[in-house]
């Protein structure tokens, strides 16, 4: 073959690659869009259907992602790399997930998904009666479904690593046995201190706060923030989380409660960082299966960032109280120094989404030692209401009233995400590293938030993390941004110092 041939060969192949990564990409969003709609809109009679139709279309993009057709071209594209930097990120990520689904048959990995919808939409209902042995078996059989896949990952003695990998190329359970072991040792007993002090007053914070204006205030918010309505929207859903299924189309849930307006603001903010990360993903990735985050990591801490590190700081509610007063009267003449401090305070609660900063990462200690000890077979699918609420208890002082309020909880383990809630800490490490990053770039970063400006701060992200989507790995954008690399000291001191100032010590 000629070198002419050869070249035209090359370009044939790869625009066959790219016409079968976008069909890839089409059934991932026309999954998506089906699951969105499940999650918010869907009769609860179509449950069972819903599901059967979710995993049919996982069973169809298993078979395209690992035909006969997609090694060829792999093969092709590997013998003669694509000039294109984002074709060769492609055929990489391609790469990945033809070995990693190579191994699984197909069988399991359409079932898997199937039980993965059901046992979701059974969720609500058991957590709302707090009945755990409603939905047990289906939790037992997730959990066996992630053992078998990890074992055809080639992890059949370290299931959770082979799961962790999946979330966070790379992670190990040593790796994220030694964070937590550091997050411990010193957070432990910075609470341990706090809880002899008497806490901030919580007062500024309660009120009564009608669904329809937070509503309209988180809109106002999220505006702010740089969430673009023409290319998303805001559901209700019992418990938040966003969707995404292109950069024009990505939509995210929020839970209102009458009582406290902040816990709204806070979980809009959250997934609000979620869904700007995706609609900033740079519009060329479009269709190639890389217009997604890097890892689910760096994609927490987009969120966490947003929620946490900006939406929970004294700049943001000096902007934020007075715009909240126009919507709530009791709020009039609010200081937002009391306020903040009342937002801040160390308050032990057995609900994660209701916690604390400092406290925060122990829920997630919590949910990770669990997981451990349910795949070594240290811990019964039985026992495991009375396992979560006695650690509950011991990291953080508080008992769950009921397992509603304990294992029920959150909707992960019910919705397939196994071997993930370490990725809300590896998360807040990674903002941490980059508030750092952004504050020597931005030295007048707090003083335009405290104005509502956060353009800078959408730009900021929008150039060093979001416009890579998944062309590159976390950890290197983590380090192409920050100059280091993945630590815990950064995090650790942002907690520390945040509260020697929010209980004045």
């Amino acid at each position: 073959m000629y070198p002419g041939e050869n070249a035209a060969m090359g370009q044939k192949n790869e625009a066959r690659f790219r016409a079968l990564m976008e069909k890839a990409d089409y059934l991932t969003n026309i999954s998506q869009t089906l699951s969105w709609d499940m999650r918010v809109m869907l009769p609860a009679g179509a449950a069972a259907y819903r599901g059967a139709e979710i995993g049919f279309l996982a069973g169809q993009l298993h078979a395209l992602q690992t035909s006969e057709e997609m090694e060829e071209l792999l093969l092709s594209l590997e013998a003669d790399p694509p000039e294109d930097p984002v074709t060769r990120a492609m055929a990489a990520k391609a790469r990945r997930t033809f070995d990693t689904l190579k191994r699984v048959p197909e069988d399991l990995y359409a079932a898997c998904s199937a039980h993965t919808l059901r046992t979701e939409q059974l969720w609500p209902r058991a957590r709302a009666e707090s009945d755990y042995e409603l939905i047990r078996p289906q939790l037992e059989q997730a959990f066996a479904y992630r053992r078998a896949l990890a074992a055809c990952w080639g992890f059949e003695d370290d299931p959770l690593t082979g799961l962790m990998d999946r979330w966070e190329a790379g992670d190990t359970r040593a790796e994220m046995d030694a964070l937590f072991r550091e997050l411990k040792a010193a957070l432990v007993p910075l609470v341990q201190r706090l809880r002899d002090l008497p806490p901030p007053d919580r007062t500024p914070l309660l009120g009564d706060f009608p669904k329809a204006q937070q509503k309209a205030l988180c809109r106002q918010v999220l505006t702010a923030v740089g969430f673009d309505f023409q290319r998303g929207r805001v559901d209700e859903s019992a418990h938040p989380y966003t969707t995404f299924n292109h950069r024009g189309d990505v939509r995210i849930t929020c839970r209102y409660f009458e009582d406290d307006f902040t816990r709204a603001v806070g979980s809009s903010l959250h997934e609000g960082g979620h869904a700007i990360y995706w609609q900033n993903i740079g519009e060329e990735l479009a269709g190639t299966g890389l217009d997604q985050s890097a890892s689910l990591a760096l994609d927490e801490s987009q969120a966490r960032f947003l929620e946490c590190m900006l939406g929970r700081s004294l700049p943001f509610w000096q902007w934020a109280l007075p715009l909240a007063g126009r919507y709530f009267s009791g709020l009039a003449g609010t200081d937002p120094e009391a306020f903040w401090r009342g937002l801040n305070a160390f308050r032990p609660t057995p609900l994660r989404l209701e916690a604390d900063e400092l406290s925060y990462n122990l829920h997630i200690l919590l949910r990770y030692e669990l997981e451990k000890e349910l795949f070594d077979g240290a811990l019964s699918f039985r026992d495991l209401p009375d396992a979560w609420n006695e650690r509950s208890a011991s990291y953080l002082g508080v008992r769950p009233r009921s397992d509603g309020e304990g294992v029920l909880q959150d909707m992960h383990w019910f919705s397939g995400y196994i071997g993930y809630f370490q990725s809300y800490t590896l998360g807040n490490c990674y903002a941490a590293q980059f508030l750092e990053a952004m504050e020597k770039d931005l030295p007048d970063l707090f003083d335009r938030v405290r104005q509502g400006d956060f353009a800078s701060v959408k730009a900021w992200n929008g150039a060093h993390i979001h416009r890579f989507g998944a062309t590159r790995p976390a950890r290197t954008i983590l380090r192409d941004a920050t100059g280091e690399d993945l630590n815990a000291g950064r995090y650790v001191r942002y907690l520390a110092e945040k509260y020697a100032r929010v209980y004045g010590l």
